[in-house]
């Protein structure tokens, strides 16, 4: 059984929108956090993503977790049900109110990154330009939502796809991008970086069409399917 596995089981009654291979990786890059800051997430919702972050967290460092949300009254109760019962609690801040609010008056250094809040472009612009400043360099921003909705994709391909300040740049299914913050990379990371752009775009449009059609694809067919494009987009 997997290391993930049990937090998968966690969380598979929790409402989200988010894929098994994303839950693994944000728990992945929880886990491996040095220390060197905070974890913040943009957009916590009933805590599906939190509690990934978690309980990776807590396999590592036991680093504070900064959950932003509006954390609306009809759902705050459901998002800490599901962090207490998650177990991690004593690790996850929630702050209540828009991002672009929150930064304002935030001054920790962020050793990770996840940003899952408004899909406008503007915002999501926003919240690059204020939010990853406070990513230390080495530390890592993952994106949400970079495939379908064109804020987010727009952002991320001027932001990271063409940036001299990012390295390690992979795309995980279903729709995340993830980077590491940089002072400057080398032509080989903005090689591999088109790289890992053009794999995002041809799952763009193979889910895309899938999408409609699902139920023409057998389950082995697409979990085959979505293990080659975990893997083409490292």
């Amino acid at each position: 059984m997997s290391e993930f596995a049990p937090v998968k089981e966690l969380i598979k009654d929790v409402p989200g929108w988010l894929s098994p291979e994303e839950g693994e990786a944000l728990y992945e890059l929880a886990k491996s956090c040095t220390g060197a800051g905070v974890i913040v997430e943009i957009g916590s919702w009933k805590g599906k993503s939190t509690i990934c972050l978690g309980r990776g967290s807590k396999a590592g460092k036991s680093l504070r977790i900064y959950a932003v949300d509006p954390h609306a009254d009809y759902r705050h109760g459901e998002f800490k049900e599901n962090i207490e019962r998650a177990g991690i609690a004593d690790l996850v801040t929630p702050l209540k109110g828009f991002s672009q609010d929150v930064v304002k008056d935030f001054d920790e250094p962020i050793e990770l990154l996840f940003v899952d809040g408004s899909h406008e472009e503007d915002d999501v612009r926003h919240d690059w330009d204020t939010w990853v400043p406070k990513v230390v360099e080495g530390g890592v921003v993952m994106f949400h939502d970079t495939v379908w909705h064109a804020g987010p994709r727009r952002v991320v391909a001027e932001r990271i796809f063409a940036s001299r300040h990012v390295k390690d740049v992979r795309f995980v299914p279903g729709a995340s991008t993830v980077a590491r913050k940089v002072a400057s990379n080398t032509w080989r990371d903005r090689v591999r970086a088109r790289r890992v752009q053009a794999a995002k775009a041809v799952f763009g449009v193979v889910t895309t069409v899938l999408r409609k059609k699902r139920s023409w694809v057998p389950a082995p067919v697409e979990r085959v399917g979505r293990r080659v494009f975990k893997a083409a987009g490292r």
